[in-house]
Order: structure tokens, then sequence, then C-alpha cells
């Protein structure tokens, strides 16, 4: 098949995609991925050797003129993508605005057109186009009640798969810097970092003995003043980015953002984690990812308006030095898990 696949803003939408891209390349798929040209996946979805098609669609969030701007672009895009969409087979879309106007044009053009829903409370651009596509994939039993289309299906997120496959490797720990045999805390808040956390977190990191090792991943914008308040040691390292997947396997607990994809990785390794949800996402949607988790006792949650530094210092020792309740943790998420997500979608996408 000749596939479409638009995925763009944020790392949630777009590696989920690429996951999945790579699958259906070595069934003998031609894929094409159609996105933003001045969000992250312009640079990502090129580097990974994908053919990339840029649109100019711009966010609905803002004033009434921002809100006009982003119209007059999703309707520019929508006709534009009845002519570049002609000659391929299926569409398929992973959330975001940008993929608002490919999966309607490819509806119209008569295309196999599937959407992957990545979180626990389906996002906007997907709740517009419920009820117009083929077959839509959710990754949360919530996803059932909430679209209306009756082809549904609750498969999981595609990168989980990736997560499966990892194994636990002393040198990623030493290759940076720090002491495998030793308990490790990873604190990442996404591809694009927090500034509001991190606040606290500069207030936090005093507070530690060296009980434990910690790993403080800031994401590009924050990296530079990271390294001017964080004093580093032995047991504290500030990186700009790491491997998500290879660092967590070799980790003790984690303190996240609840993005569905990093969700959907803790779930495959059985991670123990602390979810500091983001308050700036659309519908609150990473509360309900993390209380998907929570309510099964498969991880702890701090609402960002509720954490301090305190807070979060008594919070992860209290964890990390109970073994007990690292291994309810770890248990419960792996239940939750599916490590045959991608062969799933893959073979529902065949089918369709």
């Amino acid at each position: 098949m000749n596939i479409a696949m638009v995925a763009g803003g944020t790392g949630g939408h777009i590696y989920p995609a690429l996951t999945l891209a790579e699958a259906l390349m070595q069934k003998g798929h031609r894929i094409t991925f159609i996105g933003s040209n001045d969000r992250m996946e312009k640079d990502v979805i090129p580097a990974r050797g994908f053919e990339y098609i840029g649109l100019n669609v711009y966010t609905t969030r803002g004033g009434i003129f921002q809100k006009a701007k982003s119209l007059l672009s999703i309707a520019k895009a929508y006709f534009d993508c009845q002519k570049l969409l002609k000659g391929y087979d299926m569409a398929i879309g992973f959330g975001n605005y940008i993929s608002v106007p490919v999966m309607e044009a490819a509806a119209k053009l008569h295309l196999k057109t599937v959407i992957h829903e990545q979180n626990s409370f389906v996002g906007r651009a997907n709740r517009m186009l419920d009820e117009k596509v083929d077959l839509i994939i959710g990754s949360y039993e919530e996803n059932l009640k909430q679209f209306k289309n009756r082809n549904t299906k609750i498969l999981g997120n595609p990168q989980s798969s990736k997560a499966y496959e990892v194994k636990k490797d002393e040198k990623v720990l030493k290759d940076l810097g720090l002491d495998p045999k030793k308990k490790t805390v990873v604190i990442f808040m996404g591809s694009l970092g927090s500034s509001s956390v991190n606040e606290k977190l500069y207030e936090y990191f005093p507070m530690t003995d060296g009980s434990y090792q910690i790993i403080f991943a800031t994401g590009a914008s924050h990296y530079k003043e990271a390294l001017e308040k964080v004093k580093q040691n032995d047991y504290l390292k500030v990186f700009e980015r790491i491997d998500g997947i290879n660092v967590m396997k070799n980790s003790t607990l984690l303190v996240c953002r609840a993005g569905a994809t990093t969700l959907s990785e803790i779930c495959a390794i059985g991670m123990p984690a602390i979810l500091i949800p983001s308050p700036f996402v659309p519908n609150n949607h990473q509360y309900y990812n993390g209380k998907a988790l929570t309510d099964k006792n498969a991880a702890l949650m701090i609402e960002e308006k509720d954490l301090s530094a305190e807070k979060l210092n008594a919070l992860i020792n209290s964890v990390i030095n109970d073994e007990e309740k690292l291994k309810t943790l770890s248990e419960n998420a792996a239940k939750l898990g599916n490590p045959n997500v991608l062969n799933d979608i893959v073979e529902a996408i065949e089918k369709l």
C-alpha cells in the first residue's frame, strides 16, 4: 500500500507514528509523512529517513486573529491535500490540528482512513474526525465511550512495543557517569521540558543527600539554565536529553509528565513512576492519562498546583526506600501493557 501518515506538534504524536511507520515499511508498504513546516516534526521525521511533505498550518490557540489565521491555513491545506493524496491507498492520523485537513481530504478522496488516539481523553482533532474515518485505534478503554465510531478498537500505543525489546545493561548508567548498582531516579518533563516544574526541582535538588542517584533531563530549551542553577556531583547529573527507554529500564523510579507515549513505555517496562501531569494541555488530558494508572495503583501522581520541593522530596523518599511499594507499582503497571501492540495495529490496518 501507498500510505500517507500525519503526525505533529509533540513527541507524543510523532514517535508512535514513526514506530508504526517503520513496522509498516518492513511489511513492504510505502510511507510518506505529512506535517507542519514550523513544528518539531519537520526535523525529527526526515532525520529518520522518511519522505516528508510540509504544510503551512497554524495552531488554533490564541486570540481572534490567530484563530482566523489558523482556520484559513487549515482550509488551504485541505484543498492542497486533495491534490497531494491522489495515488495513495490509505491515510493514518495521529492527532494534533495538522491531522484534520489531511484526514478530511483523504476521506473526501475515498482513501481508507485510520486515526490513532494516544490519550485516555480524546483530543479535539480526533473528535472532529470521529465519524469521518474507517477505523479508530485507541490506547485506553475509556476511548470506547468517547468515540461514536463503531469501528473503534483498543489496541494500545505503538511506541510501547519498542520498550518491550529493551534489556537491562549496566553500561547505560556507566556511560552517564553513574553507578549501576545504586538506586536511580530519572526526572524528565517530556520532549519540551517544563519551566514551572523546574523551579520546584531547583529547590528539591539541594535536599538530596546522595542516598540515591538522580538523572535530570531538561529538554533543549531549559538545558543552559539548568546547568547554571544545578550543582552537579557524583549522584546528580544534568542532561539535555537521554535515551529515555534505555535509561528507564536501568533505573529505579521515574518522575515525569503524564504524556501518553511516556505512560505506554512505563507500562511496557513496568516502571514505578511519580506523575506530574501538565496543566497546560487541552482538556487536561494528561491528568486523565495519569488517573487511568493511579486508579489501578500502577503509578503515583502529584498535580502541579500541589507540587512543592518538600512534597516531592518526601514522596520520592517514601517510594524509593520501600521495596514492596516499588514492586507493587512495577507489577501493576506491567499488567496494563500489551507486548503485541505493534503487531495488532499493523494487522488491523492491513485487514482494513
